[in-house]
């Protein structure tokens, strides 16, 4: 893993959440073997289906128009330090409103089950609270109980439901930092 590259990386016990720039999400949507030889890495995420390289397409032109905030809406990539493997994302949704915004995230299904989105999403906030983000919201469908303990675990509670369950997490309460932004 070439970690000297991965600008505005966020390290923590066992993983590497790194974002996109304008530049890396260029290589990215157009020469993924390339990204994976400059970053050292092997992608292993979500299904990169039609829906999902289009969000990727259309994310590379958000980001060159406001490059100020793109932290703030671009997808951190989930890297395995063991083994280099990108194995899922994590993101806001939008640059905070009155100090609050939105957290979604996704993870390949094979990589499941050992803690790692717990992990990510524990320093993610962390490092969110270090851009004054004070309140997180997430959205899950009723049936995605994985993601629903992912956010327990993360101190989320239960908001409401709209069709979609609805989750908040106040980040100016006191938790524990397991996490370092390098």
């Amino acid at each position: 893993m070439n970690r000297a590259k991965m600008t505005d990386a966020i390290e923590c016990e066992r993983l590497v959440l790194f974002p996109y720039t304008a530049e890396n999400l260029s290589l990215f949507n157009s020469d993924l073997p390339a990204f994976e030889r400059a970053f050292g890495v092997t992608y292993r995420g979500e299904e990169l289906d039609h829906l999902l390289t289009s969000f990727l397409k259309r994310l590379e032109k958000e980001i060159a128009e406001d490059p100020e905030h793109y932290l703030f809406f671009t997808e951190f990539l989930i890297v395995l330090k063991e083994s280099d493997r990108i194995v899922g994302s994590i993101d806001f949704k939008y640059p905070p409103r009155n100090g609050v915004t939105e957290v979604g995230y996704g993870l390949n299904p094979a990589y499941s089950g050992h803690g790692y989105m717990t992990e990510a999403l524990s320093a993610f906030l962390a490092f969110g609270k270090t851009l004054g983000i004070k309140t997180v919201l997430a959205d899950t469908k009723p049936d995605n109980v994985k993601s629903q303990n992912v956010l327990k675990r993360c101190g989320f509670r239960f908001l409401r439901e709209d069709g979609d369950l609805w989750w908040e997490k106040d980040l100016t309460e006191p938790t524990p930092e397991r996490s370092r932004h390098v």
